[in-house]
């Protein structure tokens, strides 16, 4: 009997001595890192090659919900030539510049038939980008640009502005 009593004492001793044991405790996976958003975008219209139409875009994203660039665009009926250039700020009003709707400024030069003229007008466009990393680009929209000093010339004032389809690369 006295060794249940003195395997008893050493069980009490060491029950009363242990330290608690504990489980490491379960963290909650990582939070995945936002993905990184292309910053600006090179476009062009494909379909220029068929239609003598060419027009290409550099835009780049400026704020939470902006965009500013530089485009320009030439085109030919084989009687008149035309050919543009303008800068633009487009406002995202869904806060992904480059990708969404967007509404846009636009300020620049028009040479049309008999000179060149100034011209200021607004866009609404439509824009994604798709792919892993969001590296493909499109866009298309559609505006209008008025142009000042037109005086007598046999010119339309105000000029409707067209992206039928960009395509390009975002980085």
């Amino acid at each position: 009997m006295n060794s249940i009593w003195r395997t008893a004492a050493v069980v009490i001793v060491l029950a009363a001595t242990a330290l608690p044991l504990r489980a490491q405790p379960i963290s909650p996976p990582p939070e995945p890192s936002p993905p990184v958003r292309p910053r600006q975008v090179v476009s062009a219209n494909p379909f220029g090659l068929v239609f003598d139409l060419f027009n290409v875009e550099y835009e780049r994203r400026v704020g939470q919900s902006l965009g500013a660039g530089v485009g320009g665009s030439f085109f030919s009926d084989g009687d008149a030539d035309y050919l543009n250039a303008d800068v633009f700020a487009r406002y995202y009003p869904g806060a992904r510049p480059l990708a969404g709707v967007a509404f846009g400024v636009k300020a620049g030069m028009t040479n049309v038939a008999d000179g060149s003229y100034f011209g200021v007008g607004f866009d609404i466009n439509w824009s994604w980008t798709l792919g892993k990393g969001d590296h493909f680009y499109m866009g298309t929209g559609f505006g209008l640009k008025r142009l000042f000093g037109t005086g007598d010339a046999d010119l339309i004032e105000v000029l409707p502005t067209l992206r039928i389809l960009n395509v390009g690369i975002a980085f």
